[in-house]
């Protein structure tokens, strides 16, 4: 396995944390073999919360951990590049630290992918990744959507007020 990148560790927890700001029950599993006590450290400080840690007792090709808050499961993965988190809930995706983008929760339907791409492309923000995933056709979906420029709170808004949408979450 590669050496741990404490920073980027720190970060992705941060970005968790402000995507949960609430950490009351929360927990952390630490999937990885190797470097268990340095993940879980830089983990924890990221989330500024003493929250309990677990290890798990399989190994698991490139997972480091999964946090687990406010009902919803943060899965964050290392390669030779990078960490991220590489799966929020059901929806994979690839979020690395300190990235541009989106997080939209919605009732599926079709054309969300191009309701949301318009809006961004209107205002010249570019995607670099795009993941879509739902719970079964019609139900709770996650749109992931990592792009190269910032979102400004006006982008938030006009997706905000797309049909289905329940909730937009900007990734700075």
């Amino acid at each position: 396995m590669n050496m741990i990148n404490a920073e980027q560790l720190r970060d992705l927890a941060s970005l968790i944390r402000r995507l949960e700001p609430n950490l009351a029950g929360a927990s952390l599993t630490i999937l990885a073999y190797e470097q268990r006590d340095a993940i879980a450290k830089a983990l924890v400080e990221g989330l500024g919360a003493d929250v309990p840690v677990q290890t798990s007792s399989g190994e698991y090709a490139n997972h480091l951990a999964v946090v687990r808050v406010g009902g919803n499961k943060y899965t964050i993965a290392q390669d030779w590049r990078e960490v991220y988190i590489a799966e929020i809930n059901y929806c994979p995706c690839r979020i690395p630290p300190q990235s541009h983008g989106l997080l939209v929760y919605h009732n599926d339907y079709p054309g969300v992918i191009y309701d949301v791409s318009r809006i961004l492309a209107d205002n010249q923000i570019n995607i670099s990744k795009l993941n879509v995933s739902r719970e079964q056709k019609g139900k709770n979906a996650l749109l992931v959507s990592v792009t190269d420029e910032a979102i400004t709170p006006d982008v938030v808004t006009a997706i905000e007020k797309l049909p289905q949408i329940t909730r937009v979450i900007s990734l700075q």
